[in-house]
């Protein structure tokens, strides 16, 4: 892929009615506006799944209503699931595209992450040469970054199952495209073994944190890429921030 099509650290999320109407309804569910947080979730539209995701995009909590299977059939849960957790894939990266532009370093700014931004005519010339040659490198790092993501092969298609065998995720380039699961195993199955099982899967797959573990950042070239099908709450249906999103058949 050629540099010169490459955005660091940006969205490009397309600016017409449609799509502010669809970012609105994803960040005001039920007409409340959201706040920037550490953490972001989603439900199912009967509430009986709610995934949470961190800023990073990363499961770090799943919680399922006790006796689940009395409202949903067991072959229906694991669409289900990827759907509400694509829903907070979505509104985690909805919401963070504002965080992102509140922290947008200005064009004249010479500081190094972590510091705060120095007006160039402040700094002496040796100063100034060292923070742009640490501005450069990290520029130059970010790129090799994304070199290698785009250079690595891909494989095919794998699948990560779950550590009971409730469900199984198959991941193709990268990102998840859909979750299955055996209708047997899955029939009365505890609300929260299945919950510990399904944070696990996540966890395996490279898509969220062990339970009990600490979150913490992800560097860009290690997040997951998302694939998939439309959320089941229709917010961002033919919305392509994720990319096209395949079926979770």
């Amino acid at each position: 892929m050629p540099l010169e099509h490459i955005e660091l650290a940006h969205l490009n999320i397309p600016d017409d009615p449609q799509t502010r109407a669809r970012i609105s309804e994803l960040t005001r569910p039920g007409g409340v506006e959201l706040q920037l947080a550490e953490t972001y979730e989603a439900r199912d539209p009967a509430g009986l799944i709610t995934v949470t995701v961190n800023r990073f995009q990363m499961v770090t909590n799943i919680r399922i209503r006790p006796r689940w299977f009395e409202q949903l059939r067991p072959e229906e849960f694991p669409a289900a699931l990827y759907n509400t957790y694509i829903t907070a894939v979505q509104r985690a990266l909805a919401l963070e595209t504002t965080r992102l532009s509140q922290n947008q370093e200005s064009p004249s700014s010479l500081s190094t992450p972590g510091e705060a931004s120095v007006d160039p005519a402040e700094l002496s010339v040796e100063e100034f040469i060292a923070r742009a040659r640490s501005r450069f490198e990290a520029i130059d790092a970010e790129y090799d970054a994304i070199r290698r993501q785009e250079q690595a092969s891909r494989a095919d298609m794998i699948e990560i199952r779950s550590p009971l065998g409730y469900l199984t995720m198959r991941i193709r380039d990268g990102g998840p495209i859909a979750i299955h699961g055996n209708p047997q195993a899955l029939d009365n199955a505890s609300d929260s073994v299945l919950a510990e099982d399904i944070l696990h899967l996540f966890a395996r797959a490279g898509f969220g944190v062990e339970p009990g573990e600490r979150p913490r950042p992800v560097p860009r070239s290690e997040r997951p890429h998302d694939g998939g099908s439309d959320a089941d709450d229709e917010y961002f249906d033919g919305f392509k921030v994720l990319g096209n999103r395949d079926g979770n058949g």
